[in-house]
């Protein structure tokens, strides 16, 4: 299995995909991490997305299903340093109403009450 890098700042985890996020291992294992994170009470999450590239519907779905899930554990999603093939495609999809995103990892994980230092 597909490892994620992980980093904790405070109450906030960071997850650093590297890779497209077009189904297959890089997309289940990035599901799987948060899984992990929902069952040891870890629900607010920052995904990385500076090293992915492209994303396709499954990683679209995977992501609205992570959202999904920190929510019902009154937990938050929100993605940093997305690129603007993806912000294009959120865009167009009308998801970026839906998908928080911050142009920088700092300012995500501090709105969610982490502090990078």
């Amino acid at each position: 299995m597909m490892k994620i890098p992980t980093t904790t700042y405070g109450p906030v985890t960071l997850l650093s995909p590297d890779g497209p996020l077009m189904g297959g291992e890089l997309t289940e294992a990035l599901h799987d991490k948060v899984q992990d994170l929902l069952s040891g009470n870890n629900s607010l999450v920052v995904i990385d997305l500076s090293q992915v590239r492209w994303i396709n519907s499954s990683g679209i779905g995977t992501l609205m299903g992570c959202r999904s899930e920190c929510m019902a554990q009154d937990g938050q999603l929100v993605l940093a340093c997305v690129n603007s093939k993806i912000m294009d495609l959120l865009n167009s999809l009308q998801l970026d109403t839906v998908l928080v995103c911050r142009s920088s990892l700092e300012e995500a994980v501090v709105m969610l009450g982490g502090k990078m230092e």
